[in-house]
């Protein structure tokens, strides 16, 4: 691998998608694991991409993704490819992934929405959270 300072997010993202690959290549191959995927997808969009504005020009999550998915595949070449633990599985996963997607776009949009609001749900539970300073007012 790469020095992690150098690497764009998308490839990272890339090295992700390989370990969950690796890791789940002995299991059935079924809608479970097309959807955990996609939730890895959501996920690191949302860490990654969704405060910056990146891959958000959509009022449509699916889209959203789909740019994501894009960007992602963009970055692989014939080098990092080679890499890759699962360099020809990664390829077939990617390509069902969107077939995934596109059985059936309600479904998927509803596990975002899902997603996102745990997501918002955090980061709202994270900024309410009242630490006292140390050296405040005291008490009359």
């Amino acid at each position: 691998m790469k020095n992690d300072h150098a690497q764009d997010q998308e490839e990272k993202f890339l090295w992700v998608i390989d370990k969950y690959i690796t890791r789940h290549c002995h299991s059935p191959i079924d809608n479970d694991f097309y959807r955990k995927f996609y939730a890895l997808f959501v996920g690191y969009h949302l860490k990654y991409f969704y405060a910056q504005e990146k891959y958000c020009n959509s009022c449509f999550h699916v889209d959203n993704i789909m740019q994501m998915f894009s960007g992602v595949v963009s970055y692989l070449n014939g080098n990092l490819l080679s890499q890759f633990a699962n360099g020809n599985t990664l390829l077939q996963s990617l390509n069902s992934l969107v077939n995934y997607i596109s059985q059936d776009v309600a479904r998927a949009e509803r596990v975002y929405a899902d997603l996102l609001a745990q997501y918002e749900k955090k980061r709202i539970a994270g900024s309410m959270t009242y630490t006292p300073r140390p050296g405040g007012r005291k008490r009359l």
